[in-house]
Protein backbone atom coordinates (compact mmCIF):
# COMPACT_ATOMS: atom_id res chain seq x y z
CA UNK A 1 0.00 0.00 0.00
CA UNK A 2 1.64 3.19 -1.01
CA UNK A 3 1.60 6.04 1.05
CA UNK A 4 1.46 9.61 -0.07
CA UNK A 5 2.93 12.92 1.66
CA UNK A 6 3.23 16.03 0.41
CA UNK A 7 6.64 18.24 0.20
CA UNK A 8 6.98 21.93 0.58
CA UNK A 9 9.15 24.71 -0.17
CA UNK A 10 9.08 28.44 0.85
CA UNK A 11 12.01 29.67 -1.07
CA UNK A 12 13.73 33.06 -0.65
CA UNK A 13 16.61 34.84 -1.17
CA UNK A 14 17.90 34.33 2.20
CA UNK A 15 16.19 31.10 3.49
CA UNK A 16 14.21 27.37 2.26
CA UNK A 17 11.82 26.44 4.97
CA UNK A 18 11.18 23.22 3.98
CA UNK A 19 7.59 21.08 5.50
CA UNK A 20 5.87 17.25 5.65
CA UNK A 21 2.78 16.97 5.55
CA UNK A 22 0.36 14.28 5.03
CA UNK A 23 -2.32 14.58 2.63
CA UNK A 24 -5.30 17.02 3.41
CA UNK A 25 -3.54 18.03 6.60
CA UNK A 26 -2.41 21.34 7.21
CA UNK A 27 -0.11 20.64 10.21
CA UNK A 28 3.35 20.03 9.53
CA UNK A 29 5.07 16.47 10.74
CA UNK A 30 8.40 18.32 10.50
CA UNK A 31 9.36 21.99 9.18
CA UNK A 32 13.17 23.44 8.62
CA UNK A 33 14.58 26.46 7.71
CA UNK A 34 18.03 26.55 5.88
CA UNK A 35 19.78 29.33 5.48
CA UNK A 36 20.57 29.06 1.68
CA UNK A 37 24.46 30.89 1.85
CA UNK A 38 25.60 27.81 3.61
CA UNK A 39 24.32 25.66 0.96
CA UNK A 40 24.53 27.52 -2.00
CA UNK A 41 27.31 28.69 -2.54
CA UNK A 42 29.26 30.79 -5.56
CA UNK A 43 31.48 27.96 -6.31
CA UNK A 44 28.53 25.26 -6.22
CA UNK A 45 25.69 27.28 -7.69
CA UNK A 46 26.18 26.01 -11.23
CA UNK A 47 26.13 22.47 -10.36
CA UNK A 48 23.03 20.27 -11.73
CA UNK A 49 20.89 19.76 -9.07
CA UNK A 50 22.20 21.90 -6.22
CA UNK A 51 18.77 22.56 -4.63
CA UNK A 52 18.09 19.02 -4.67
CA UNK A 53 21.38 17.52 -3.54
CA UNK A 54 21.92 20.27 -0.68
CA UNK A 55 18.77 20.97 0.67
CA UNK A 56 15.66 18.68 -0.78
CA UNK A 57 17.35 15.13 -0.29
CA UNK A 58 18.96 16.07 3.14
CA UNK A 59 15.21 17.31 4.32
CA UNK A 60 13.38 14.22 3.23
CA UNK A 61 16.51 12.17 4.84
CA UNK A 62 16.34 14.45 8.61
CA UNK A 63 12.34 13.51 8.05
CA UNK A 64 12.83 9.80 8.02
CA UNK A 65 15.35 10.18 10.30
CA UNK A 66 13.65 11.79 13.06
CA UNK A 67 9.70 11.76 12.88
CA UNK A 68 8.13 8.52 14.20
CA UNK A 69 5.89 6.47 12.04
CA UNK A 70 6.79 7.39 8.98
CA UNK A 71 5.59 4.76 5.80
CA UNK A 72 8.96 2.99 4.49
CA UNK A 73 10.26 4.85 1.97
CA UNK A 74 10.19 2.17 -0.85
CA UNK A 75 6.26 2.41 0.18
CA UNK A 76 6.20 6.03 -0.43
CA UNK A 77 5.18 8.76 -2.91
CA UNK A 78 5.80 12.20 -2.12
CA UNK A 79 4.04 15.20 -4.45
CA UNK A 80 5.76 18.60 -3.85
CA UNK A 81 5.31 22.14 -4.59
CA UNK A 82 8.03 24.84 -4.05
CA UNK A 83 6.98 28.72 -3.69
CA UNK A 84 10.11 30.79 -5.20
CA UNK A 85 11.05 34.34 -5.19
CA UNK A 86 11.98 34.73 -9.39
CA UNK A 87 9.67 34.60 -11.88
CA UNK A 88 9.14 31.03 -13.41
CA UNK A 89 9.03 29.69 -16.96
CA UNK A 90 8.55 26.01 -17.75
CA UNK A 91 8.55 24.94 -14.28
CA UNK A 92 11.79 25.95 -13.36
CA UNK A 93 13.34 29.39 -11.91
CA UNK A 94 16.66 30.89 -12.00
CA UNK A 95 17.07 32.25 -8.86
CA UNK A 96 19.48 35.46 -9.46
CA UNK A 97 19.94 36.13 -5.64
CA UNK A 98 21.29 32.76 -5.48
CA UNK A 99 23.96 32.97 -7.90
CA UNK A 100 21.54 32.01 -10.66
CA UNK A 101 21.42 28.54 -9.32
CA UNK A 102 18.46 26.53 -10.86
CA UNK A 103 15.50 24.64 -9.41
CA UNK A 104 14.03 22.67 -12.21
CA UNK A 105 10.21 20.54 -10.51
CA UNK A 106 10.56 18.62 -14.25
CA UNK A 107 14.33 17.67 -13.51
CA UNK A 108 13.36 16.90 -9.57
CA UNK A 109 10.32 14.54 -10.74
CA UNK A 110 12.16 12.53 -13.16
CA UNK A 111 15.46 12.27 -10.57
CA UNK A 112 17.77 13.94 -12.89
CA UNK A 113 20.65 14.58 -10.79
CA UNK A 114 19.77 12.43 -8.21
CA UNK A 115 18.98 8.91 -9.70
CA UNK A 116 21.04 6.80 -6.64
CA UNK A 117 18.88 9.07 -3.90
CA UNK A 118 16.20 7.10 -2.26
CA UNK A 119 14.48 9.85 -0.62
CA UNK A 120 14.60 11.96 -4.08
CA UNK A 121 12.96 8.90 -5.65
CA UNK A 122 10.13 8.80 -4.19
CA UNK A 123 8.99 12.67 -5.54
CA UNK A 124 6.38 11.69 -8.06
CA UNK A 125 5.73 15.41 -9.13
CA UNK A 126 7.42 18.91 -8.25
CA UNK A 127 5.44 21.85 -8.98
CA UNK A 128 6.77 25.54 -8.88
CA UNK A 129 5.04 28.58 -8.59
CA UNK A 130 6.22 32.07 -8.16
CA UNK A 131 5.90 32.76 -3.97
CA UNK A 132 3.49 35.67 -4.73
CA UNK A 133 1.41 32.90 -6.39
CA UNK A 134 1.46 30.88 -3.53
CA UNK A 135 -0.11 33.82 -1.70
CA UNK A 136 -2.76 33.47 -4.05
CA UNK A 137 -3.25 29.74 -3.32
CA UNK A 138 -2.84 31.02 0.56
CA UNK A 139 -6.18 33.02 0.19
CA UNK A 140 -8.05 30.06 -0.74
CA UNK A 141 -7.54 29.12 2.94
CA UNK A 142 -8.50 31.71 4.78
CA UNK A 143 -11.13 31.64 7.35
CA UNK A 144 -13.53 34.35 8.50
CA UNK A 145 -11.95 35.12 11.39
CA UNK A 146 -8.44 35.68 9.52
CA UNK A 147 -9.61 38.85 7.46
CA UNK A 148 -11.04 42.17 8.11
CA UNK A 149 -13.81 43.55 5.88
CA UNK A 150 -12.85 46.59 4.15
CA UNK A 151 -16.24 47.00 2.58
CA UNK A 152 -18.89 46.49 4.78
CA UNK A 153 -20.76 42.85 4.29
CA UNK A 154 -17.99 41.84 1.77
CA UNK A 155 -18.31 38.26 3.47
CA UNK A 156 -21.94 37.83 2.19
CA UNK A 157 -21.65 39.21 -1.75
CA UNK A 158 -18.76 36.97 -2.26
CA UNK A 159 -19.47 35.09 -5.42
CA UNK A 160 -18.11 31.81 -5.02
CA UNK A 161 -17.18 31.10 -8.72
CA UNK A 162 -16.04 34.71 -9.15
CA UNK A 163 -12.53 35.61 -10.07
CA UNK A 164 -10.46 36.61 -6.99
CA UNK A 165 -7.42 39.10 -6.74
CA UNK A 166 -4.47 39.92 -4.36
CA UNK A 167 -2.48 42.81 -3.88
CA UNK A 168 0.04 42.70 -1.21
CA UNK A 169 2.77 44.98 -0.44
CA UNK A 170 6.14 44.20 1.87
CA UNK A 171 9.73 44.22 0.55
CA UNK A 172 8.05 44.98 -3.15
CA UNK A 173 4.59 44.93 -4.01
CA UNK A 174 3.11 41.26 -5.38
CA UNK A 175 -0.25 40.93 -7.56
CA UNK A 176 -1.79 37.84 -8.72
CA UNK A 177 -5.01 37.34 -9.91
CA UNK A 178 -7.24 33.68 -9.44
CA UNK A 179 -9.86 32.29 -11.74
CA UNK A 180 -12.28 28.94 -11.54
CA UNK A 181 -12.40 25.91 -14.32
CA UNK A 182 -15.46 24.30 -14.57
CA UNK A 183 -15.56 22.04 -11.54
CA UNK A 184 -14.79 25.73 -9.75
CA UNK A 185 -11.23 25.09 -8.77
CA UNK A 186 -9.02 27.84 -8.67
CA UNK A 187 -5.42 28.52 -10.55
CA UNK A 188 -3.87 31.23 -9.79
CA UNK A 189 -1.81 33.31 -12.38
CA UNK A 190 1.31 35.26 -11.93
CA UNK A 191 1.60 39.15 -12.38
CA UNK A 192 3.86 41.98 -12.65
CA UNK A 193 1.17 44.93 -11.76
CA UNK A 194 3.48 45.72 -8.88
CA UNK A 195 5.74 47.30 -11.49
CA UNK A 196 3.14 49.63 -13.27
CA UNK A 197 3.43 53.48 -13.83
CA UNK A 198 2.70 55.03 -10.49
CA UNK A 199 -0.07 58.10 -11.34
CA UNK A 200 0.62 60.96 -8.92
CA UNK A 201 -2.59 62.67 -8.01
CA UNK A 202 -1.81 65.90 -6.42
CA UNK A 203 0.89 68.78 -6.53
CA UNK A 204 2.52 67.45 -4.02
CA UNK A 205 2.82 63.62 -4.94
CA UNK A 206 3.95 65.31 -8.34
CA UNK A 207 7.22 66.61 -7.24
CA UNK A 208 8.03 63.27 -5.13
CA UNK A 209 7.58 62.11 -8.37
CA UNK A 210 10.30 64.15 -10.25
CA UNK A 211 12.43 63.87 -6.80
CA UNK A 212 12.22 59.83 -7.21
CA UNK A 213 12.92 60.19 -11.23
CA UNK A 214 16.20 61.55 -10.22
CA UNK A 215 16.66 59.26 -7.73
CA UNK A 216 16.85 56.24 -9.89
CA UNK A 217 17.19 58.14 -12.94
CA UNK A 218 14.25 57.14 -14.84
CA UNK A 219 13.39 59.88 -17.29
CA UNK A 220 9.80 59.02 -17.87
CA UNK A 221 7.99 56.93 -15.14
CA UNK A 222 8.34 55.33 -11.87
CA UNK A 223 7.05 52.23 -11.00
CA UNK A 224 4.03 51.60 -8.57
CA UNK A 225 6.65 49.57 -6.07
CA UNK A 226 8.98 52.68 -5.45
CA UNK A 227 5.86 53.94 -3.42
CA UNK A 228 3.90 51.01 -2.07
CA UNK A 229 6.01 48.58 -0.27
CA UNK A 230 8.53 49.04 2.66
CA UNK A 231 11.06 50.59 0.63
CA UNK A 232 8.57 52.62 -0.99
CA UNK A 233 8.01 54.48 2.37
CA UNK A 234 11.15 54.83 2.94
CA UNK A 235 11.52 56.66 -0.69
CA UNK A 236 8.74 58.51 0.39
CA UNK A 237 10.19 60.04 3.09
CA UNK A 238 13.53 60.85 1.70
CA UNK A 239 11.53 62.55 -0.40
CA UNK A 240 9.39 64.71 2.72
CA UNK A 241 12.96 65.64 3.93
CA UNK A 242 14.45 66.81 0.71
CA UNK A 243 11.27 68.81 0.17
CA UNK A 244 10.79 69.79 3.44
CA UNK A 245 14.36 70.44 5.08
CA UNK A 246 13.44 72.41 7.73
CA UNK A 247 11.75 70.29 9.04
CA UNK A 248 13.75 67.31 9.30
CA UNK A 249 14.67 65.73 12.90
CA UNK A 250 18.14 64.92 13.32
CA UNK A 251 17.98 62.54 15.53
CA UNK A 252 15.38 60.56 13.30
CA UNK A 253 17.59 61.12 10.18
CA UNK A 254 20.11 59.67 11.80
CA UNK A 255 18.41 57.11 12.92
CA UNK A 256 16.81 56.25 9.48
CA UNK A 257 20.56 56.60 7.21
CA UNK A 258 21.57 53.56 9.99
CA UNK A 259 18.70 51.81 9.49
CA UNK A 260 19.71 49.69 6.37
CA UNK A 261 16.88 47.70 5.09
CA UNK A 262 14.66 49.14 7.57
CA UNK A 263 14.52 52.29 7.05
CA UNK A 264 11.01 51.48 6.18
CA UNK A 265 9.95 50.39 10.01
CA UNK A 266 11.76 53.66 11.22
CA UNK A 267 9.20 55.62 9.18
CA UNK A 268 6.14 53.92 10.01
CA UNK A 269 6.77 53.64 14.33
CA UNK A 270 7.04 57.23 13.62
CA UNK A 271 4.27 58.29 11.62
CA UNK A 272 2.08 59.30 14.63
CA UNK A 273 5.37 61.37 15.95
CA UNK A 274 6.80 63.34 13.28
CA UNK A 275 5.05 65.49 10.49
CA UNK A 276 7.25 64.46 7.83
CA UNK A 277 6.76 60.53 8.65
CA UNK A 278 2.88 60.86 8.47
CA UNK A 279 2.94 62.32 5.66
CA UNK A 280 5.54 59.82 4.38
CA UNK A 281 3.07 57.10 5.04
CA UNK A 282 -0.12 58.87 3.90
CA UNK A 283 1.52 59.16 0.56
CA UNK A 284 2.41 55.37 0.46
CA UNK A 285 -1.34 54.51 1.60
CA UNK A 286 -2.67 56.49 -0.33
CA UNK A 287 -1.04 55.10 -3.32
CA UNK A 288 -1.43 51.50 -1.98
CA UNK A 289 -5.55 52.14 -2.09
CA UNK A 290 -5.75 54.10 -4.98
CA UNK A 291 -3.35 50.71 -6.08
CA UNK A 292 -6.07 48.22 -5.12
CA UNK A 293 -9.12 49.84 -6.27
CA UNK A 294 -7.16 50.38 -9.94
CA UNK A 295 -7.42 46.27 -10.19
CA UNK A 296 -10.37 46.37 -8.61
CA UNK A 297 -11.72 48.03 -11.68
CA UNK A 298 -9.38 45.98 -14.33
CA UNK A 299 -10.38 42.95 -12.67
CA UNK A 300 -13.60 42.91 -10.68
CA UNK A 301 -12.94 40.13 -8.38
CA UNK A 302 -16.31 38.89 -7.53
CA UNK A 303 -15.12 35.95 -5.75
CA UNK A 304 -12.54 38.80 -3.11
CA UNK A 305 -10.24 41.29 -3.49
CA UNK A 306 -7.62 40.64 -1.01
CA UNK A 307 -5.16 43.33 0.66
CA UNK A 308 -2.15 41.56 1.94
CA UNK A 309 1.80 41.23 2.46
CA UNK A 310 3.54 42.33 5.64
CA UNK A 311 2.59 46.06 5.61
CA UNK A 312 -1.16 45.36 5.97
CA UNK A 313 -1.58 43.50 9.19
CA UNK A 314 1.08 45.84 11.05
CA UNK A 315 -0.35 48.89 9.62
CA UNK A 316 -4.21 48.22 9.62
CA UNK A 317 -5.56 51.46 11.65
CA UNK A 318 -4.08 53.20 8.21
CA UNK A 319 -5.72 50.66 5.98
CA UNK A 320 -9.61 50.35 7.90
CA UNK A 321 -12.04 52.88 7.83
CA UNK A 322 -14.66 54.66 5.58
CA UNK A 323 -12.28 57.72 6.28
CA UNK A 324 -8.72 56.25 5.95
CA UNK A 325 -6.37 57.80 3.29
CA UNK A 326 -6.20 54.32 1.57
CA UNK A 327 -9.57 53.49 1.32
CA UNK A 328 -10.78 57.26 0.34
CA UNK A 329 -8.33 56.69 -2.66
CA UNK A 330 -9.96 52.91 -3.20
CA UNK A 331 -12.92 54.49 -3.79
CA UNK A 332 -12.21 57.56 -5.83
CA UNK A 333 -12.65 56.06 -9.06
CA UNK A 334 -14.23 59.03 -10.93
CA UNK A 335 -17.56 57.21 -12.74
CA UNK A 336 -16.61 53.46 -12.37
CA UNK A 337 -16.36 54.45 -8.13
CA UNK A 338 -19.78 52.07 -8.28
CA UNK A 339 -18.22 49.56 -9.69
CA UNK A 340 -16.25 48.79 -6.48
CA UNK A 341 -19.39 48.72 -4.15
CA UNK A 342 -19.87 45.47 -5.53
CA UNK A 343 -16.07 44.47 -5.05
CA UNK A 344 -16.09 41.76 -2.05
CA UNK A 345 -12.45 43.54 0.08
CA UNK A 346 -10.70 42.35 2.88
CA UNK A 347 -7.74 42.89 4.66
CA UNK A 348 -5.83 39.61 5.55
CA UNK A 349 -4.67 39.79 8.93
CA UNK A 350 -2.07 36.60 8.77
CA UNK A 351 1.16 36.74 7.47
CA UNK A 352 1.99 32.55 6.58
CA UNK A 353 -0.37 32.60 3.27
CA UNK A 354 2.98 31.50 1.58
CA UNK A 355 3.44 28.42 3.83
CA UNK A 356 -0.35 27.69 3.12
CA UNK A 357 -0.18 28.68 -0.15
CA UNK A 358 2.70 26.36 -1.07
CA UNK A 359 0.45 23.41 0.67
CA UNK A 360 -2.70 23.93 -1.06
CA UNK A 361 -0.55 23.90 -4.30
CA UNK A 362 0.70 20.52 -3.28
CA UNK A 363 -3.03 19.14 -2.38
CA UNK A 364 -3.94 20.29 -5.97
CA UNK A 365 -1.23 18.64 -7.66
CA UNK A 366 -1.71 15.45 -5.70
CA UNK A 367 -5.81 15.44 -6.22
CA UNK A 368 -4.54 15.53 -10.21
CA UNK A 369 -2.16 12.97 -10.52
CA UNK A 370 -4.34 10.49 -8.07
CA UNK A 371 -7.04 10.94 -10.58
CA UNK A 372 -4.61 10.15 -13.40
CA UNK A 373 -3.29 7.23 -11.81
CA UNK A 374 -6.99 6.00 -11.19
CA UNK A 375 -7.45 6.44 -15.10
CA UNK A 376 -4.78 4.23 -15.95
CA UNK A 377 -1.14 4.32 -15.09
CA UNK A 378 1.19 6.89 -13.47
CA UNK A 379 1.91 10.13 -14.95
CA UNK A 380 4.77 11.23 -13.28
CA UNK A 381 5.14 15.05 -14.71
CA UNK A 382 4.65 18.19 -13.26
CA UNK A 383 2.93 19.36 -16.18
CA UNK A 384 0.06 17.27 -15.76
CA UNK A 385 -2.63 19.54 -16.57
CA UNK A 386 -1.87 20.14 -19.56
CA UNK A 387 -1.10 16.81 -20.45
CA UNK A 388 -4.96 16.52 -19.29
CA UNK A 389 -5.91 19.80 -21.51
CA UNK A 390 -3.83 18.04 -24.50
CA UNK A 391 -6.18 14.28 -24.54
CA UNK A 392 -9.51 16.74 -24.21
CA UNK A 393 -8.58 18.96 -27.06
CA UNK A 394 -7.31 15.59 -29.27
CA UNK A 395 -10.72 13.74 -27.74
CA UNK A 396 -12.31 17.01 -29.55
CA UNK A 397 -10.68 16.95 -32.54
CA UNK A 398 -11.58 13.37 -32.78
CA UNK A 399 -14.85 13.71 -32.17
CA UNK A 400 -15.90 16.60 -34.70
CA UNK A 401 -14.07 14.19 -37.39
CA UNK A 402 -16.35 11.67 -36.70
CA UNK A 403 -19.63 13.50 -36.91
CA UNK A 404 -18.40 15.27 -40.00
CA UNK A 405 -17.45 11.85 -41.86
CA UNK A 406 -20.97 10.66 -41.12
CA UNK A 407 -22.44 14.27 -41.86
CA UNK A 408 -20.42 13.65 -44.86
CA UNK A 409 -22.09 9.98 -45.82
CA UNK A 410 -25.31 11.09 -44.99
CA UNK A 411 -25.58 13.65 -47.42
CA UNK A 412 -23.64 11.54 -49.91
CA UNK A 413 -26.77 8.91 -49.89
CA UNK A 414 -29.07 11.42 -49.97
CA UNK A 415 -27.35 13.31 -53.15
Amino acid sequence: MTTFYLLTGDIGGTNSRMGLYSVNCNTPLCIKTYRNAEYITKDNAQQPGVFEKNIMAPFLQHCWDTVPNLAPIELTEIIASLAIAGPVKNNQVIMSNLFNAEINGNAIAKSLHCKSDPYMRTIQVCKIINDFVAQGYGCLTLQANEVKELTPGSLKMMDPTGPKACVGAGTGLGECFLTPDQHGVYSCFASEGGHVEWAPRTDLEVAVWNFLKNKFAHKHRISVERVVSGTGLANCYEAMASLHPDQVDKALQKEFEEAGDLQGKVVADNAKKNDLCRMAMEMMMTSYGSEVGSVGIKLIPTGGLYVTGGLTPKNLEWIEGKDTCFMKAYRDKGRVSPILENVPLFAVLTEDLGVRGAIKSAQMEYETYKACKEVGGTIKSSSIEKDLEFYKYRARVCLAFAVGVVVGITCMKKS
